[in-house]
């Protein structure tokens, strides 16, 4: 097994990169269902992004995301994953910070000129859900791609078994 201390340049280089490509996949305005959508809501999320490690037995593990005790951390889930549709108000998203995120964009009903209702945009997120965006997975892949041949077969090798894209979860 290789230790930390043998490729920690190389592992901070690659993880540097990989955070400034998700950086750069939130910031980049995309379609979803026909419209041009930016999923910044005010840089939070950018701001806390960030990579480490942590040994499971004699393993390396590299992960990728926000802090365990970060406040956008379900958030950060979400805009990775996006949220599935579900037709039960009981399992619906909460009000507090759909209203805290409509009061910031200044949403107004064209129809009415005036604040479309928080329970109508909450109506909505629960029946139609919200689609996945993928930064950080999108990050990681491009950034493996160009990185070296040997630094692929040693990442291969010895942390990729294991690589933490999502918070608590393993992606195999």
């Amino acid at each position: 097994m290789a230790k930390l201390a043998d490729y920690k340049e190389l592992l901070d280089e690659f993880g540097g990169r990989v955070i400034a490509r998700a950086q750069a996949n939130l910031r980049r305005k995309r379609q979803i269902r026909g419209r041009s959508v930016n999923r910044v809501y005010k840089g939070t999320l950018q701001k806390e992004l960030t990579w480490g490690y942590f040994k499971k037995g004699s393993q390396i593990l590299q992960w990728f995301g926000v802090k365990p005790n970060s406040p956008v951390r379900d958030y950060a889930d979400v805009i990775e994953k996006g949220r599935r549709p579900d037709p039960n108000p009981a399992t619906w998203p909460p009000r507090a910070p759909i209203s805290a995120w409509m009061r910031y964009k200044k949403l107004f009903d064209p129809n009415k000129s005036e604040y479309i209702q928080v329970t109508k945009m909450v109506e909505s997120i629960g029946r139609r859900g919200i689609v996945g965006i993928n930064y950080m997975r999108d990050a990681f892949q491009d950034e493996f791609r160009k990185s070296g041949k040997e630094f692929r077969l040693f990442y291969r090798k010895e942390i990729f078994k294991q690589a933490r894209l999502k918070a608590d979860k393993y992606i195999k």
